[in-house]
């Protein structure tokens, strides 16, 4: 280590009176050091322990704990993410059963425990899954509502007046869907749901393929993302296809319907390169006239931006229908890369900030 690194790290650690100069990024690392630890910078002649979330210049937690994963390689950001645990005052609440059991299963508690669930303990897994299944449920709830006018004059699972002729099943997407529910031991395939084509206009169904960037920033959408992809498996009319991405690409399709088995697994972090996981969507669409590729990110391509364009290109002269959903902070309001957004639109990619039941109204106007 030289002079220069040596002096550079002393900086970081003496804090922001240090009068030394720090590039751009050594900026962002300083801001979210201080930010964790400013009770020890302000208060170690007064001896004043006031800081932590209660400190007035506390950042969101779960903000907070996105610019460090974005500032500091993974060994540093497990340090930080566990020290912050306990300057947050987060460390009761994972750690504390009856605690974590007494709060309301909200959204905000659940991207909270996502975002460290590496820090909660085996026992607590259960609670983990009751506040999902919990959150997951009451979206749902609202969001179903709306779909039987949305989607008016087409049936769905389980408002048929009378049973559906086993000649409408779709028996590709009844195996694929239930392949996990098949018993070895007796060569068994138990079909749990049943699929069935549409009985008007064309029986051939609609393909939707939700990309969903898994970025640190992403856990609000990606929770609004996962409950919609259960809801639309729901709809004859639509097959729905998964995929998870950061700088790798993660293929859910299989579990589309099941919104504990993604949030459980889901890997936040770890990049974002939306080039990789336009082009593994591209080379998994059948029948571009009928597929709708909605992508939900914050378009801060971490990838090779070019080759995003050029994929976006190729979809849209297939005939594939495009749109791009930019995600939302905490407060609803959209957060996203405009450079790359007007470069896409321009490339016949539709790019909006919708809710789920606005992106439910606008799939019913592209398929009717």
């Amino acid at each position: 280590m030289n002079d220069q690194e040596l002096n550079r790290r002393w900086r970081l650690i003496l804090g922001p009176e240090h009068p030394q100069q720090l590039s751009a990024d050594d900026q962002q690392r300083e801001l979210c050091l201080s930010q964790l630890y400013a009770q020890e910078y302000n208060g170690r002649a007064a001896n004043d322990r006031s800081g932590g979330q209660n400190s007035p210049n506390f950042p969101n937690p779960i903000r907070w704990l996105n610019a460090v994963r974005e500032a500091f390689p993974q060994s540093t950001v497990d340090v930080l993410q566990r020290h912050g645990l306990e300057h947050y005052g987060l460390s009761e609440l994972l750690l504390d059963e009856q605690l974590l059991k007494s709060q309301k299963a909200d959204i905000n508690l659940l991207q909270t425990m996502l975002a460290f669930r590496g820090q909660i303990p085996a026992h607590l897994q259960g609670e983990l899954e009751r506040i999902i299944v919990t959150v997951c449920q009451e979206l749902e709830d609202v969001l179903a509502q709306q779909l039987p006018s949305i989607f008016s004059g087409r049936r769905m699972p389980g408002t048929q007046s009378r049973p559906m002729p086993f000649s409408y099943i779709d028996w590709q997407r009844v195996i694929r869907r239930n392949l996990r529910h098949y018993q070895a031991d007796s060569n068994t395939l138990i079909l749990e749901r049943l699929y069935f084509y549409q009985t008007q206009h064309s029986q051939i169904p609609w393909d939707i393929y939700l990309v969903v960037d898994q970025s640190g920033s992403m856990l609000n959408s990606l929770i609004h993302a996962s409950v919609m992809a259960t809801i639309f498996c729901r709809l004859p009319m639509l097959n729905v296809h998964l995929y998870l991405f950061d700088s790798r690409v993660v293929d859910f399709s299989e579990h589309s319907d099941d919104p504990l088995h993604i949030l459980l697994n889901v890997q936040m972090g770890g990049g974002t390169d939306i080039a990789k996981a336009m082009q593994f969507t591209r080379s998994k669409i059948e029948q571009p006239n009928r597929s709708i590729v909605i992508l939900i990110s914050d378009f801060y391509e971490g990838g090779n931006v070019s080759e995003l364009y050029q994929q976006t290109e190729y979809m849209q002269q297939d005939g594939v229908t495009l749109l791009g959903l930019t995600a939302l902070d905490p407060d609803g309001q959209a957060f996203y890369d405009n450079k790359v957004t007007n470069q896409l639109l321009h490339r016949g990619m539709e790019i909006a900030a919708m809710t789920p039941q606005h992106l439910s109204q606008w799939i019913a106007q592209v398929i009717t």
